[in-house]
């Protein structure tokens, strides 16, 4: 890490940035350095869980201590475990606090209160302004903290949040940029628990490609996401936002598109869904995004209810409807660009597997629960109010809007490489994929690369996870030699380790990927089958 006038510097910078774009709101305080982290870490843990275990994600063992470490940032000397802190004596034991211990891979641990300040830390010591960039990057920049006087010797340390982008120039209008951020934060203020990135990706998903496919467990909190994205983009919900549940006896379009009266030539009905109805007005109101949730997707054969769709999505070509044309209903209808996708998606024995021609047109977001947020969503306190996000980002949602109309050009090696690499593997089990999914990777990553949340190999890593892997599946045959050669393109260069080995994320460039990687290989090995989608 810098030494300490350029770290401070830049926690200065980062902190004057943030308060010259954005309203932002004072979370936690205190005048000692030494117990501020105590302090921001457990309003962290009480009320924004998923920035929480963000940061502790990054904690390892290094002889008795846990450590953070992250990118170029190292905290040592973190924390202790309460079994060790009772073989300390004398004075030993006041460098930790007490008051309250932090659950850490079923253990115990206090924290140290050995930090040196924001102007005269040294570099070997726990460092507040280590601290207040790794809080600041585990947020996708949502909290920062910030260095104040207040009339005393020493600068307060603040934990604060980003609210919402000011107002400019002292218009009476709202920035209308988009801005995932305040996005984000609209989200969490509603008490759900998410992941800052698992929100980002789906915003850079949805503008890359107007399709994305939401995987995992039952009761994860897919739809709830979904629902609450598409309704804090929209001015009015009701109109702009339709979901509708999958029949398991759907085997045509009827159910979303409706259908001519074959014994009234004249008369077409229209679906219960009210599907169709979105798609004419969102034709009529093409600066506005408009939300098609489809809950439950895979309950019925997907290609049998959503062909016309799949087919539109790539030609461009309109949806025929019926032979007549009348005022309430067109000939054929365009499937608008201001659309937007969202399915979701079980696994279990009541369900179908998708197609690899499904999968090759959207991204694939793979919900999963941690053992440590599951104890903490036991242990949540803070009440779920969703209106706190509803229609709170409307103002940015023709700039949304624009965004994933836009044509993007990229020319980056790196990007190159690490696609050619894996194209090369999937190939050898006919999993290669083709120009579209390498200008939808592209774009995904130019949006990710813009919003500077996500680091490069961070955003290559959600990228291969959710364009490249869904379409893995097969025998132990067919993938145990492909998994183990995509296992060894995720890890660090210089690193060598099996995928039999004991995983460890800071091994790996694209540890996301590997961890779903090195779960494929074991269902492969111990069922002889496996695929992307987990039961």
């Amino acid at each position: 890490m810098a030494e300490n006038d350029n770290l401070m510097a830049i926690v200065d910078s980062i902190a004057n940035e943030m308060k010259s774009k954005y309203e932002t709101t004072v979370m936690a305080e205190s005048q000692h350095c030494g117990d501020f982290a105590y302090i921001a870490l457990s309003h962290l843990e009480k009320f924004y869980p998923d920035v929480y275990y963000s940061f502790m994600n990054n904690i390892i063992l290094d002889k008795q201590y846990l450590v953070y470490v992250f990118e170029d940032i190292r905290i040592p000397r973190l924390f202790l475990s309460v079994d060790n802190y009772q073989k300390l004596s004398g004075g030993d034991k006041k460098r930790w606090i007490t008051k309250k211990t932090f659950l850490i891979n079923n253990k115990e641990y206090y924290i140290s209160n050995q930090w040196v300040g924001h102007e005269t830390e040294t570099k070997n010591n726990l460092r507040i302004n280590d601290f207040a960039i790794a809080i600041y990057k585990n947020s996708a920049h949502l909290f920062f903290v910030d260095f104040v006087k207040k009339n005393t010797p020493k600068p307060y340390a603040q934990l604060v949040m980003v609210k919402q982008p000011k107002v400019e120039n002292n218009d009476t209008h709202p920035n209308d940029s988009f801005m995932i951020n305040q996005v984000v934060s609209s989200i969490l203020s509603t008490g759900l628990i998410y992941s800052p990135t698992l929100i980002k990706r789906l915003a850079f998903s949805l503008m890359a490609k107007p399709f994305v496919i939401l995987s995992g467990l039952a009761g994860s909190g897919k739809t709830q996401l979904a629902l609450v994205f598409a309704k804090c983009l929209s001015e009015n919900i009701k109109e702009q936002v339709c979901t509708v549940s999958i029949g398991a006896d759907w085997t045509n379009r009827e159910p979303l598109l409706g259908y001519p009266n074959a014994l009234k030539n004249d008369e077409y009905v229209l679906p219960e869904s009210g599907v169709l109805q979105l798609l004419m007005r969102a034709n009529d109101n093409p600066n506005k995004p408009y939300f098609l949730i489809l809950d439950e997707m895979n309950l019925s054969v997907v290609e049998r209810y959503f062909a016309d769709f799949l087919s539109a999505m790539e030609s461009g070509e309109p949806i025929k409807l019926w032979d007549n044309e009348s005022e309430a209903v067109p000939k054929e209808i365009a499937l608008p660009k201001n659309v937007f996708i969202i399915g979701t998606i079980n696994v279990d024995e009541t369900t179908y597997m998708f197609s690899p021609k499904v999968l090759d047109r959207a991204n694939v977001i793979e919900f999963k629960i941690a053992p440590d947020e599951m104890a903490k969503y036991l242990d949540k306190t803070k009440d779920i109010h969703l209106e706190n996000a509803y229609s709170a980002c409307a103002d940015m949602a023709a700039d949304f809007v624009n965004k994933a109309k836009s044509q993007i050009q990229i020319d980056n090696a790196d990007e190159k490489s690490v696609l050619l690499s894996f194209f090369t593997e999937l190939k050898k089990v006919n999993a290669e994929f083709g120009y579209r999914t390498v200008n939808e990777i592209s774009r995904y990553l130019y949006f990710a690369g813009e919003d500077k949340g996500m680091g490069t190999n961070e955003a290559i890593d959600t990228a291969i996870l959710q364009k490249l892997l869904p379409k893995l599946h097969g025998s132990r045959k067919k993938l145990v030699p492909v998994l183990t050669s995509l296992w060894q393109l995720c890890l660090k260069d210089g690193i060598s380790k099996e995928i039999d080995a004991e995983f460890n994320a800071t091994d790996f460039k694209y540890p996301e990927s590997a961890e779903k990687i090195k779960r494929m290989y074991h269902a492969v090995v111990d069922n002889g089958f496996t695929s992307f989608a987990e039961a």
